[in-house]
């Protein structure tokens, strides 16, 4: 049956596009959270790893999902889940209203639960959409599911143009244009589900691998294949990097740049021009050689992103070489899993995406946030003990390994809210959260204190960078052992599922059957 391709590929890349908005516009929420509700940095970590957390999990059991009922009715249900996380996000404001008025002790407490499971119910449609749209692209596109992948994947620094475009605008104390209520910057993603909804929940999608195989136990024969179990842990750490990074990035460059957000507007930018490349790419160098040749480059990114740069057209450099290395690996390594185990349908797909997913919410996002604040905390205590002392938060926080006292929320937002080189105390004496009795000793020493608070928190950034590099390093040497291994076998070749022969088998540059070539299955058996 003829499918409307082109219409589900569009509708397919505005999922994404949606996902991005929410994740740019989520991350540029700090401020806003930290004025309004008093949220500390871990707090706010906690709730970006909790926009992923879902998405980790249901990437991969709605894998399973899909191949049991197939594309179309999880992504109607990602429909409705993503217009509930943005009614959540209106509940918030007067919740917490309530809440000082009746129970004022817990109502911080209480209202990041609710954007909590507001970024997790948004993480569980992301996965959703994943669980579906990967798999359907590269069942849509069965000649170039490597190009197309990425192509999709374009809508994700898409949405994140966009998304941060709109938080730049119109989100926090440096809004370009004036600073709007948080909840409509961060609901913003919902115009996009309407249209997506409207373009394909009324075609009709092809079935999943699973409803056309015969044995649903044959999407599961990927996990036999000790290559993949290797793919699966490189994910991880792609996710620890890419998306773990961009998530603190508009935070970690704070005090360095007018607006920080920029600096994700443009590596989203760069990452959705490059993905359009890939295609070409990998017909020059097989997906592996791309895969490592991206991990070094976006290893020595972030050692250059970290070093101790002050020139914003350095950082802007540093930050188009570190967006070279990074632009492909996530929808590259997708690509991988549906050319060499095509039998697995999305079941192989969300299981490289669950775990990229996992890392980001459950490691990246708080070992990050607890790298910056403690290099922070340490530095400004080494370099200036008595600001320290004015602006260190009441209790001793143990995080990752990392174990000290980081700095009052309120009296640092206060800080950083003040305009770098300016002794000026507005911030401090605006501030509703900063005890008044606390006011006048901050405000009497502002001139040295607030510069050296700025110094500390930028530092802090840079070493979590830094420290992230390994992360990419790793990777390169798993990429490397890769390229030998498909390199004793013969090389990487495509493969594509016989569903009568019921096995895979390989293809040649132009798409056909390869007959005379070995391929080692997923069971570990050689066969032509």
């Amino acid at each position: 049956m003829d499918y409307a391709r082109g219409k589900l590929m569009v509708a397919s890349f505005l999922t994404l596009v949606a996902s991005g908005i929410g994740f740019a516009t989520r991350t540029a929420a700090g401020g806003p959270w930290e004025r309004e509700f008093n949220l500390a940095g871990g707090e706010f970590g906690a709730i970006l790893g909790a926009g992923f957390l879902g998405f980790g999990l249901m990437i991969f059991f709605g894998g399973i999902l899909v191949e049991k009922f197939g594309y179309k009715k999880l992504l109607a249900l990602a429909f409705l889940l993503h217009l509930v996380s943005a009614g959540m996000l209106f509940a918030a404001n007067p919740l917490f209203a309530g809440w000082q008025e009746t129970d004022p002790e817990n109502a911080t407490d209480n209202v990041f639960k609710v954007l909590f499971w507001s970024a997790f119910v948004f993480s569980i449609c992301q996965g959703l959409y994943e669980a579906v749209i990967n798999p359907l692209i590269a069942q849509l596109y069965p000649e170039n599911k490597t190009h197309y992948l990425n192509i999709l994947h374009a809508g994700w620094p898409a949405g994140m143009i966009v998304g941060g475009l709109f938080a730049a605008c119109f989100i926090g104390e440096n809004a370009w244009i004036t600073e709007l209520p948080w909840q409509y910057g961060l609901a913003s993603f919902s115009i996009v589900v309407i249209a997506y909804g409207i373009l394909a929940l009324p075609e009709k999608f092809p079935e999943t691998v699973g409803e056309t195989a015969g044995s649903f136990a044959t999407v599961f024969s990927c996990f036999a294949s000790i290559p993949f179990l290797v793919l699966i842990a490189l994910h991880g750490l792609i996710g620890y990097m890419e998306l773990g990074v961009d998530s603190w990035m508009t935070k970690l460059m704070e005090n360095l740049l007018p607006n920080s957000i920029i600096i994700l507007v443009y590596t989203s930018f760069l990452m959705f021009v490059l993905r359009f490349f890939a295609g070409p790419i990998v017909h020059r160098v097989n997906p592996i050689g791309l895969l490592l040749g991206s991990s070094v480059i976006s290893c020595l990114g972030l050692l250059w992103l970290g070093s101790p740069i002050e020139s914003v057209a350095m950082i802007f450099v540093a930050a188009t070489f570190y967006s070279f290395g990074k632009a492909f690996l996530w929808p590259t390594m997708l690509g991988v899993a549906g050319e060499r185990y095509p039998q697995s349908g999305s079941v192989a797909m969300g299981a490289l995406g669950a775990v990229g997913m996992i890392c980001v919410g459950q490691i990246a996002g708080p070992r990050i946030g607890a790298q910056q604040g403690y290099e922070m905390s340490q530095h400004l205590e080494q370099t200036a003990p008595e600001t320290y002392a004015r602006y260190k938060g009441s209790e001793v926080t143990s995080s990752w390994g990392y174990e000290y006292t980081p700095l009052d929320a309120a009296k640092l937002n206060a800080a950083n809210g003040t305009e770098a080189g300016s002794a000026e105390a507005t911030a401090i004496e605006e501030a509703k959260l900063i005890p008044e009795d606390e006011k006048p000793a901050l405000i009497a020493n502002a001139e040295t204190d607030i510069p050296a608070v700025q110094g500390a928190y930028l530092f802090g950034g840079r070493r979590a960078l830094t420290l992230t590099a390994y992360v990419p390093a790793m990777m390169a040497i798993g990429f490397l052992g890769l390229l030998i291994y498909f390199r004793s076998i013969g090389g990487y070749k495509v493969l594509r599922f016989d569903e009568e022969l019921g096995k895979t088998v390989p293809l040649d540059g132009h798409g056909h059957e390869d007959a005379g070539t070995p391929v080692v299955d997923g069971d570990g058996t050689a066969t032509t």
